[in-house]
């Protein structure tokens, strides 16, 4: 095991000795869990470069998305920054701790006077939107890396849409903007690359049958951000769901949301697992939900959820926000603008979850990764060690058990 991790002698036999050991010292390190990671950038200044690096943060999300390794969620909330384990307070390790449960978060900004609002999530980085100068905060709750964002002239601070989500053909994180009040009727949306580092402005002009709800945060999921929607070419019209392709940054029906009797207004999207989520019922007292994989206008729906919300004290018009669900099969909301709770509809029982109360709270769900705001794009040696298929699988067996 010493022998491994020896420095180089100057030696080619050496110098490939030293190489070998890195591939595998890579290997075990992209098997950790995030905290442990955490813990063990400390050992060594070389253990912290390689943790560190930008291509060893995209390997681990990548086996992190490919269920390899058993990823952490948390709930990331404003006024104040807040984020919530929101499994301890169903049983995990840790207790009912409030400490444990619920951390205050102060990312380093321009100007702290401004309030905060939630634009989305992806991939572990958190994007706001500074709402006094029209400019935008990206930050990583897990490795408190932050990262103020330059303001442009053509966003405007009452646009109807926002979104934030990557773009895996150019691998870039792109925050997205409708210019107007009117959501895409004016075929203008501001986009910033946060590859380039600057905006811009493109058309997107969304066919004349189809329309918007209402303002708000486009969800992100299979690279492209959503909105419900109706398609009014038809005389009665109907539910549909409507994204913005973040690669070919294009607006398109790619959804019928599903078809059910009575009167039903869809209040909203999310996702569950790996799934698209559609919920109904946020105002009332009975909760319904749907979830699909699919993608086309061809796709189905399989209903989730169907159970009252009596249990729940305050106003029935009050909004509950489905925000994110327990492995134990309870469900986190956001209750009107200010309280978090954890739901269990089995028996119609909630616990209230330790957070600071103030008004217009938003909230929304994130992976915990290593993923950092200031991208890197030099090529990544670690990467192309990570991805060279060298059968490394095997050699890290050998080296645990040996």
């Amino acid at each position: 095991m010493k022998g491994a991790f020896a420095e180089s002698s100057g030696t080619s036999a050496s110098a490939v000795a030293e190489s070998f050991a890195e591939d595998i010292l890579i290997e075990i390190l992209l098997r950790l869990p995030i905290k442990s990671l955490g813990r063990f950038k400390c050992v060594c200044k070389r253990w912290w470069s390689l943790i560190s690096d930008r291509g060893f943060a995209k390997s681990h999300l990548e086996r992190l998305k490919a269920g390899d390794i058993i990823s952490s969620q948390r709930i990331f909330k404003t006024r104040p920054l807040e984020t919530i384990n929101y499994e301890l307070l169903d049983g995990g390790i840790g207790g009912e701790d409030d400490r444990a449960v619920v951390k205050f978060h102060e990312p380093r900004m321009d100007d702290s006077s401004w309030p905060l609002e939630l634009v989305g999530s992806c991939d572990g980085l958190v994007c706001l939107s500074v709402m006094g100068y029209s400019g935008f905060v990206l930050y990583n709750p897990t490795t408190k890396k932050c990262r103020n964002l330059p303001s442009s002239d053509h966003f405007r601070p009452d646009g109807f849409l926002f979104g934030f989500g990557y773009d895996s053909r150019s691998d870039d994180y792109k925050i997205v903007q409708s210019k107007g009040r009117n959501g895409f009727e004016d075929a203008q949306v501001v986009i910033f690359s946060l590859k380039s580092g600057s905006w811009r402005t493109t058309q997107a002009k969304l066919e004349s049958h189809l329309c918007l709800y209402e303002r708000g945060d486009g969800v992100y999921w299979k690279g492209a951000l959503h909105w419900c929607g109706l398609d009014r070419s038809k005389e009665k019209a109907e539910d549909v769901i409507i994204s913005f392709d973040l690669s070919e940054e294009k607006l398109q029906q790619v959804l019928r949301l599903p078809e059910v009797n009575g009167d039903i207004s869809f209040e909203g999207l999310g996702v569950h697992g790996a799934n698209l989520f559609v919920y109904h019922g946020s105002y009332k007292d009975c909760f319904q939900a749907w979830i699909t994989s699919e993608y086309g206008k061809g796709g189905s729906w399989t209903k989730l959820y169907n159970f009252t919300t009596e249990g729940i004290s305050g106003y029935s018009f009050w909004r509950k926000i489905p925000v994110a669900y327990t492995r134990s099969g309870k469900i986190v909301f956001q209750v009107d603008v200010y309280r978090t709770i954890m739901f269990n509809p089995e028996d119609n029982t909630y616990k209230d979850y330790p957070t600071q109360c103030r008004h217009d709270v938003e909230s929304t769900i994130y992976m915990e990764t290593l993923i950092s705001p200031y991208l890197d794009y030099e090529p990544s040696r670690i990467y192309s060690l990570c991805t060279s298929g060298l059968g490394l699988n095997v050699l890290v067996l050998s080296f645990l058990f040996s």
